[in-house]
């Protein structure tokens, strides 16, 4: 009966140590659990109060005013895009042109010195461009207002509608300007023309010349009235 007694005594104990190391083993657990958990959820609240980090935040989009500007800068006709984009805003700030131009009259006719920029593409488009008979022979040196003057005008223009003319498809131009305030009644228009080719250039050295008008290849006309028209911006200047 004693040794009964005794192993029961001893079973009993066992169960004690055994119940005693599972308490404390939980205990423990829970210690290093709970914290972890506080913690998790104290991260959890400061980022959703915080707001998402720098990192994440949405790239700063650039308007086609700022696209354009740096499209001209990289080649090399910044102040040109400057004027024009300063004219835009003043006249028409709520716009966001796609497509402008600027003819560059310090070049000379064999230069491929109409540039033309789509701020969409991000895409810059050079392509040869006549100037009026009397404004010079391959470098354009006078500019004339005046109708029958047979001269290229500098200034800002404004595109209007297209039209089937003596040169086929044409773009009629608004100038905005006292030096291209006459365009529409002088019926300066962007044409093409076959004296506009690198064909005409190997013949005589330069291209051959308008009455004015903004001469292209015949191979882009199109393509540059479908661009240009109804409200495209061009400028054309010289220094």
């Amino acid at each position: 009966m004693t040794r009964s007694f005794f192993a029961h005594v001893s079973h009993a104990s066992r169960g004690i140590l055994a119940l005693v190391a599972l308490t404390l083993v939980s205990g423990l657990l829970f210690h290093v659990q709970f914290p972890t958990r506080v913690w998790a959820q104290q991260l959890a609240e400061n980022v959703t109060a915080k707001g998402p980090s720098a990192s994440t935040e949405a790239p700063t989009t650039l308007s086609s005013n700022d696209i354009f500007l740096q499209l001209a800068a990289s080649v090399g006709q910044a102040a040109s895009a400057k004027r024009l984009v300063e004219y835009k805003l003043q006249n028409s700030p709520k716009d966001q042109e796609r497509y402008w131009g600027i003819i560059d009259f310090n070049q000379p006719s064999t230069s491929k010195r109409l540039y033309i920029f789509d701020t969409v593409e991000k895409r810059v488009s050079s392509y040869y461009v006549a100037h009026g008979r009397a404004s010079g022979e391959n470098v354009a040196e006078r500019f004339s207002n005046l109708a029958g003057s047979n001269s290229s005008s500098l200034g800002i223009y404004r595109t209007l509608g297209e039209y089937n003319g003596n040169h086929g498809r044409s773009l009629r131009l608004e100038g905005l300007e006292p030096t291209n305030s006459n365009a529409l009644a002088r019926a300066v228009v962007m044409h093409t023309a076959d004296y506009v080719s690198e064909n005409f250039i190997r013949q005589t050295g330069r291209l051959g010349r308008s009455q004015g008008c903004f001469a292209v290849e015949r191979a882009v006309g199109d393509a540059l009235i479908n661009e240009l028209k109804n409200g495209a911006y061009i400028i054309a200047s010289k220094n």
